[in-house]
C-alpha cells in the first residue's frame, strides 16, 4: 500500500509542478485564476482516489486477517459389512459419519475448537443415526508449554479416544478393545489441563462428568454395569459424583510413545435416590514402537467396580487388550494383522483376530479391507469388511 500512496503523490506533485509553471509563463490575471481551480481540482480528485485506495487496502487487509483466524476441517467414513454369525448372514453399506471441525483464533494464546457429527446418514423416529457435538472447547495457553480447557472434550485414555480419523488406523472398524472397555468416542463436560515438558514427557489432568449407568429401578431389563450405556455425553448430564481422569505420556525416544491413563468416579448412579452401582476405577496403558516401515501396537485397560451387586452379576471386573503389527509398504500400500481378547462378565473369555490392507491413493483419503473372526464369546461373527474414509 505505502509504494501505491508514493506513487500517486509522485503524480500529485508532478502535477502541481507543471501548473506552477504554467502559471508562472501566463500573461493575464484570467489564466491564472483558471489554472488555479485546476489545481484545486486535481489535488481533490487525487486526494479521493488517495483515501478510496487506503480504505480498500486496509478492509482487504482486515479481511485476511480473519479468515486465517478461522480453522475448518473434517472426516468421514462409509463400511460394508459382510459378516455370519452363528448362521445369520449380514449384508450392509452404511455412511458410518460424516464430521466437521470448526475453530476459531481468538488470539495467539486463546482458540476455540469444535467437532461436529452425524452418525448413520438419517436422524429420525426409528432410525439409528444420531447427531452429536464431540467436542466444543475453549482453550488457553498457561505458557508456552501449558493449556487449559473447559467444555466438551475427548477422554484422554486409549489409543484412538482422541484421534480416530478413518486415514490414521488400520482396519475398517475400531478396534475392539476401545469401543467396549474403552467406549470410543468417549467425550465429557469439563476442564483439562495439559502440560508438556523438556524431557519428552507430558501429562494430563481432567475433572468432568462421570458415567451413569442404566437404573434397575425403573427398567428390569436395565443393565446397571454397561458401561459403555453409561456415557452422558454431555447433555443434561447428572454431575453429582464428578470423575478425574489423568494420564502421563513419553515421547523422549525415536518411534516410541509409552502411555498410562486411569479414571476413577466415586458413583455409577451419580447418586441416585436408591443405589444400584458403586464406585468405578479404569486403569490403562499402551505402547507404540515403530521401526523403519513396521510399527507394534499393544494396549491394555481394566475395569474395577465396586460393591456387592457388580460382584453379584460378575461384572465387577471389566478389562481387555489387543497387540498390532503393520506394515508401510510405501506412501500407498499398508498392510496390519491385529489379535484382540476381553471379559466383560465372569467366564467370559472373546477373542477376535483382524488382519487387512490400508490403500492410500492420496493424502487424506483411504480405501480398506480386511476380514475378521470371532470366537463364541465375542458373538462368532466372521466374514470381511470394506471401508472408504476421508480427513481433510
Amino acid at each position: 500500500m505505502k509504494a501505491n500512496l508514493k506513487k500517486h503523490a509522485a503524480l500529485l506533485a508532478g502535477a502541481v509542478l507543471l501548473a506552477n509553471t504554467q502559471l508562472a509563463q501566463a500573461d493575464d490575471q484570467q489564466t491564472i485564476i483558471e489554472l488555479q481551480k485546476r489545481i484545486e481540482q486535481l489535488e481533490q480528485s487525487m486526494n479521493e482516489r488517495l483515501n478510496a485506495m487506503a480504505d480498500s487496502m486496509d478492509s482487504a487487509q482486515q479481511s485476511s486477517g480473519a479468515a486465517k483466524k478461522v480453522h475448518i476441517g473434517g472426516y468421514g467414513e462409509m463400511h460394508y459389512n459382510h459378516l455370519d454369525a452363528d448362521g445369520t448372514d449380514t449384508r450392509q453399506i452404511d455412511l458410518h459419519r460424516m464430521v466437521l471441525f470448526f475453530g476459531y483464533d481468538f488470539s495467539d494464546r486463546a482458540r476455540f475448537v469444535s467437532e461436529f457429527e452425524v452418525e448413520h446418514t438419517l436422524v429420525s423416529d426409528g432410525a439409528r443415526g444420531a447427531v452429536e457435538i464431540e467436542q466444543a472447547y475453549v482453550e488457553l495457553d498457561l505458557m508456552s508449554n501449558m493449556q487449559f480447557r473447559s467444555g466438551v472434550m475427548l477422554m484422554p485414555v486409549g489409543m484412538i479416544n482422541e484421534t480416530h480419523e478413518p486415514p490414521t488406523f488400520y482396519g475398517v472398524e475400531r478396534p475392539v478393545i476401545e469401543t467396549t472397555i474403552i467406549p470410543t468416542t468417549w467425550y465429557s463436560a469439563g476442564i483439562s489441563l495439559t502440560h508438556q515438558l523438556d524431557n519428552g514427557i507430558s501429562y494430563d489432568l481432567m475433572i468432568s462428568e462421570g458415567l451413569k449407568t442404566d437404573d434397575p429401578t425403573y427398567n428390569s431389563d436395565a443393565d446397571p454395569f454397561d458401561l459403555k450405556s453409561g456415557k452422558q455425553k454431555a447433555s443434561f448430564a447428572d454431575a453429582f459424583d464428578l470423575a478425574v481422569t489423568g494420564r502421563v505420556v513419553y515421547r523422549g525416544s525415536a518411534g516410541l510413545e509409552l502411555a498410562a491413563y486411569a479414571q476413577y468416579q466415586p458413583d455409577l448412579d451419580q447418586s441416585a435416590e436408591i443405589s444400584y452401582a458403586d464406585d468405578a476405577t479404569l486403569v490403562g496403558t499402551h505402547v507404540i514402537y515403530q521401526l523403519g516401515d513396521i510399527t507394534t501396537k499393544a494396549l491394555y485397560a481394566r475395569w474395577d467396580l465396586g460393591g456387592d451387586a457388580a460382584d453379584a452379576a460378575g461384572k465387577a471386573v471389566q478389562d481387555g487388550g489387543y497387540v498390532e503389527v503393520n506394515y508401510r509398504l510405501n506412501e500407498q500400500w499398508g498392510f496390519f494383522a491385529r489379535q484382540s481378547a476381553w471379559s466383560q462378565k465372569d467366564d467370559m473369555n472373546a477373542s477376535q483376530s483382524d488382519a487387512g490392507v490400508n490403500y492410500y491413493p492420496v493424502e487424506g483419503i483411504v480405501f480398506k479391507a480386511d476380514i475378521q473372526q470371532q470366537n463364541e464369546d465375542a458373538g462368532n461373527a466372521d466374514g470381511f469388511n470394506l471401508g472408504m474414509g476421508y480427513m481433510f
